[in-house]
């Protein structure tokens, strides 16, 4: 663990800082070899390049996906609104970690990181991709 990350999360309100040790949690032990910063002044995490984030926003804890656009088909949670690259899912409460199925959502992006990576897919291709759920 990345003690700056420590520091951000600890200065978080109690409900939002529940959230992000949680998810912090499941990226640290369901992701292989990831790597955590503190990048842009919030928790950062590295796997296969840029992976995701977390950053507290006004009602919750936003997780963002770097390649998000490529999966905004097979995860329905994920919001890209006006961004060309990332698409995320605001957690509200710890209970949201469950129903908005967080777990699937970092798995299906780590799968999908790591098959970009092996077919040399560029984050910034500003085609859509269509990411096949494994």
């Amino acid at each position: 663990m990345n003690r700056l990350v420590d520091e951000y999360i600890e200065s978080l309100p109690d409900e939002k800082r529940e959230i992000a040790e949680q998810v912090r949690e499941m990226i640290l032990s369901l992701i292989p070899n990831v790597q955590e910063k503190l990048s842009f002044k919030i928790p950062f995490y590295h796997y296969h390049g840029m992976f995701c984030y977390l950053n507290e926003v006004k009602d919750g804890i936003d997780l963002g996906l770097c390649r998000g656009k490529d999966l905004v088909d097979v995860l329905p949670q994920l919001e890209q609104g006006n961004r060309v690259m990332v698409a995320s899912v605001i957690v509200r409460s710890k209970k949201e970690i469950l129903t908005k199925k967080i777990q699937d959502v970092l798995l299906t992006a780590a799968n999908w990181q790591e098959e970009a990576k092996r077919l040399k897919i560029s984050m910034i291709n500003t085609k859509k991709k269509a990411a096949k759920k494994k």
